[in-house]
């Protein structure tokens, strides 16, 4: 029995010594054994640790909505800008058994947001003459991306202003730095900045899409 039992630990010794090896810091000793270590580590017992632990982020996006609302008058008036996403990031929170998924929507906005500005800045920088057919197949290239975000950005408009006539609606993606977190006591407080992104056109308001 007891040979069986140390017969068990000899795989258990070896991974664990493996282990240690492969998370040492570089050294000759180590570089000796790196390559069987490796061998045995890679293929079996590898991970890509930023699924459990990512590089922190260094900025919060954040979305401004903004609505064309026609009152009972007939004047149309244009509401304040409302950040929607901090609120809709903190949803999952509410009910962990089954969080719902509507960040991850903010998410590919985003990123969305942050394609086409690229390529619009992109743009401005190409002769005169090629701007109007590169910005024609740029806002080509995205039609269908916005038509969601007229949809989504519609329903949010409706949860906000209901019983309100609502026009049309804009959004504004914007970034604001994080200060490090060894930054974060220093004093005077440091300065986070935020900065517009993207801004879209006025949409025209999709009628019924919150039901």
């Amino acid at each position: 029995m007891r040979a069986l039992i140390l017969l068990a630990l000899v795989p258990v010794v070896l991974y664990t010594a493996a282990c240690a090896v492969y998370n040492a810091p570089p050294s000759p000793a180590r570089n000796r054994v790196l390559g069987p270590v490796t061998r045995v580590m890679e293929p079996y017992f590898w991970q890509d640790w930023q699924l459990f632990g990512p590089t922190p982020g260094n900025s919060n996006s954040m979305i401004y909505l903004e609505a064309r609302l026609k009152l009972a008058s007939g004047q149309v008036v244009e509401t304040s800008p409302v950040e929607i996403e901090q609120a809709i990031d903190r949803a999952p929170l509410e009910f962990r058994v089954n969080p719902t998924k509507i960040p991850g929507v903010l998410l590919a906005f985003n990123e969305t947001a942050q394609k086409y500005a690229e390529r619009a800045t992109n743009i401005k920088k190409l002769p005169e003459d090629q701007r109007a057919a590169a910005q024609t197949d740029l806002d080509q290239d995205f039609a269908n991306n916005f038509l969601e975000m007229r949809r989504f950005f519609s329903a949010r408009a409706a949860s906000l202003y209901p019983g309100d006539q609502i026009m049309a609606v804009k959004a504004t993606f914007k970034h604001q730095a994080i200060v490090p977190f060894s930054a974060r006591y220093a004093s005077p407080q440091p300065v986070e900045p935020v900065e517009a992104q993207l801004e879209t056109s006025w949409l025209d308001y999709v009628p019924g899409v919150a039901r």
